[in-house]
């Protein structure tokens, strides 16, 4: 083959390669266009079986919301791209929601958000909710500087969560378990306590002025005006 067939050949298949990977761009932006519209498409039945006055697929919706927040998921496709959307859904339901199984299994979809730090769970009942580490967990639920102001979690486990900065004021946390938990200048001002376990939680800076049943091991840790002063785990 002549010199001059040879650079003919070489520009073909250059050209062929760069328009390919245009091609290939243009595809794969429609792929991610379709899974986009997908996934909104998949949000909006989940809002309507959650909104059903059928129970059966009101918990089937309960379920499937936390496959928002999975990137390894269809409805994650695109990294999450309604995570806040969902975040947003559940605490809006769990304002409303009387303790129960749907309840239950909207307050544990929580956990699997990407983060909590600084959202909105005023008012949220989390009764019985599991927001607590698991043994194989790659990352704690973050929880940094979230308003739980008035938030019900009885019996709820925030076990090893770092919620450095939240506010508990006016909470309810009767039999919870906090232990492990990063808790350092959070706000437990007038929250309830009776049989909260803060076993190795760390405290310091916290406030406690004004709430119920402090554990005596945490009162001997505070100053005057309810600021727990030690640096020490629980």
């Amino acid at each position: 083959m002549a010199g001059s067939d040879v650079q003919v050949w070489t520009g073909i298949v250059g050209t062929f390669a760069t328009v390919g990977v245009s091609v290939l761009g243009v595809l794969n932006f429609q792929r991610k266009r379709d899974r986009s519209a997908a996934v909104g498409t998949a949000f909006r039945d989940v809002m309507e079986a959650l909104a059903s006055d059928n129970s059966t697929q009101q918990m089937a919706a309960a379920i499937l919301m936390r496959r928002f927040f999975d990137t390894n998921s269809e409805q994650g496709a695109g990294r999450t791209p309604y995570a806040n959307e969902a975040i947003a859904v559940i605490t809006g339901l769990l304002r409303e929601s009387e303790a129960g199984h749907i309840q239950k299994v909207l307050a544990d979809g929580l956990r699997y958000a990407p983060s909590l730090a600084r959202a909105d769970l005023q008012g949220c009942n989390l009764t019985r909710a599991y927001l607590g580490r698991k043994e194989g967990d790659r990352k704690k639920v973050d929880l940094t500087h979230a308003d739980l102001f008035e938030a019900d979690l009885t019996g709820a486990s925030l076990k090893g969560v770092v919620a450095t900065g939240a506010v508990f004021y006016r909470a309810t946390l009767v039999d919870a378990v906090l232990s492990d938990a990063v808790l350092t200048g959070a706000d437990f001002r007038e929250a309830r306590l009776a049989g909260a376990n803060f076993s190795a939680a760390r405290l310091d800076g916290a406030q406690f002025s004004g709430a119920s049943d402090i554990p005596p091991n945490i009162m001997g840790l505070m100053d005057s005006n309810g600021r727990v002063v030690s640096e020490e785990p629980v």
